[in-house]
């Protein structure tokens, strides 16, 4: 019972500061002007507010961490990808649902299993604040009706984002920073994970594969710990490094298992569901197996990831291995090879083609 409120907490949380707020901008608004035309520009003001706070929370991340000896690899904001690859930084396009933007760095050496993480955790909560905390300095300073009414709503939305992402919470199945910060605090284990995941980000990204990277990497995978979102990142590694060693019946074995834990993030579940999908398709394509894989909620997941491969190789499978679908198939693989041409990870790449070969 304890697991469903946890569940439930979060979007009820979501909704009662941002009620508060919006009540907070209806009282700035209507205290300030009746006007309806002011209104307006307080309320274009606000929805243009969250898009500038994405840019400076992950600026904020890349800023803290490039003060922690981190260093560059990429910065998304929506799909749109600044990427350092082989040297050269690149512009692709990336999509991850659930996020509006991303700053992934390499982090330092680790030095006695130790190494700076929370302050880049940090940065992009904190300059929301810090940034909110100007602008409301400045609408009162200026003390005009435009000031107000353009600066106050962006403080809001930087008050709601700093709050919403440095309160450890799990939204829309991804662990904000507040979380990874609180769990990596606790144990070394948790914040060797976070570490690892950056580095094979990194490794990814310059044309490294699963299949090639330091055993040591997957070692905490075997930890009989649930319910922690950076160890379980890496059990989900392991099970996509088997897939990269083409150990699908050790994969098929490894994902059912890690389905049975009912504290895995939404979006590890949906990672783990439509890989054994493409699996069950490739091998002995039972519909009851199919139809349990296939559901509602994974279908949403493959239509928000579209900006993946992977989503049009599992179309493509289904087209082909079960649907029988000759146009569905034509239009899966013409955009698996259209996504592949601006997908950023030189490595999955390679892994991508040979399993679209499988099927």
């Amino acid at each position: 019972m304890k697991k469903e409120k946890k569940k439930t907490n979060v979007p009820w949380l979501q909704l009662i500061v941002g009620a508060v707020l919006g009540v907070f901008f209806a009282e700035i608004i209507f205290s300030t002007t009746r006007s309806l035309e002011w209104f307006a520009v307080g309320f274009f003001s606000l929805i243009l507010s969250f898009y500038l706070h994405i840019i400076l929370h992950e600026g904020g991340h890349l800023v803290a961490g490039l003060a922690s000896g981190y260093k560059f690899v990429s910065f998304r904001i929506g799909s749109v990808l600044w990427i350092k690859i082989q040297g050269k930084i690149r512009r692709k396009r990336l999509s991850l649902p659930g996020t509006g933007g991303q700053c992934l760095l390499d982090p330092p050496a680790m030095d006695g299993g130790r190494f700076p993480a929370v302050l880049y955790n940090l940065g992009g909560g904190l300059a929301n604040l810090i940034f909110a905390a100007v602008a409301c300095v400045l609408a009162f300073a200026i003390g005009t009706v435009a000031a107000k009414v353009i600066l106050l709503p962006f403080a809001l939305v930087g008050i709601y984002l700093g709050i919403m992402n440095l309160l450890p919470m799990k939204m829309g199945g991804i662990a904000n920073d507040g979380y990874n910060i609180k769990i990596f605090r606790k144990d070394a284990d948790s914040a060797r994970a976070f570490w690892i995941q950056m580095k094979v980000n990194k490794l990814q990204s310059d044309g490294g594969r699963l299949r090639d990277m330091p055993e040591e990497y997957f070692d905490l995978a075997d930890s009989d710990e649930k319910g922690n979102p950076l160890i379980d990142g890496l059990k989900v590694f392991r099970f996509q490094r088997q897939i990269d060693e083409k150990d699908f019946d050790g994969a098929r074995e490894t994902g059912q298992r890690l389905l049975e834990d009912t504290a895995l993030l939404g979006l590890y579940k949906n990672v783990l569901q439509l890989e054994l999908l493409y699996l069950e398709l490739i091998g002995p394509c039972r519909m009851e197996e199919i139809e349990s894989l296939y559901t509602e909620e994974t279908k949403k997941y493959l239509k928000m990831a579209k900006g993946n491969p992977s989503s049009h190789r599992i179309r493509y499978a289904y087209a082909v291995r079960y649907a029988h679908d000759e146009a569905d198939a034509a239009k899966a693989k013409k955009k698996f090879e259209k996504t592949l041409k601006d997908y950023p990870m030189l490595g999955e790449i390679q892994l991508e083609r040979e399993l679209m070969e499988e099927i």
